[in-house]
């Protein structure tokens, strides 16, 4: 997944800046499949709760709100 508008990739660890106003820091890549040390539990192929897995995207962890999972689609992202 790239940051929004650009080519440039998104990598675990990086801080970034969702929607504009929440800041964040990336733990999970669920289309390499990869997380940071400690967030494996993330990156389960068990069905969700609701239907569907978390396949794409990103999951972010911020202080506002939580982890958020980022899609292309759906979410700004910037690099801090």
């Amino acid at each position: 997944m790239n940051y929004s508008k650009s080519s440039v990739k998104i990598e675990l660890g990086d801080k970034v800046i969702i929607d504009f106003d929440t800041t964040g820091v990336v733990v999970c890549d669920f289309e390499s499949w990869t997380c940071l040390d400690g967030y494996e539990t993330w990156l389960v192929k068990d069905e969700l709760v609701g239907g569907g897995y978390l396949t794409s995207g990103i999951m972010v962890k911020t202080e506002e709100l939580g982890f958020l999972h980022c899609t292309e689609e759906n979410t700004t992202i910037q690099a801090i």
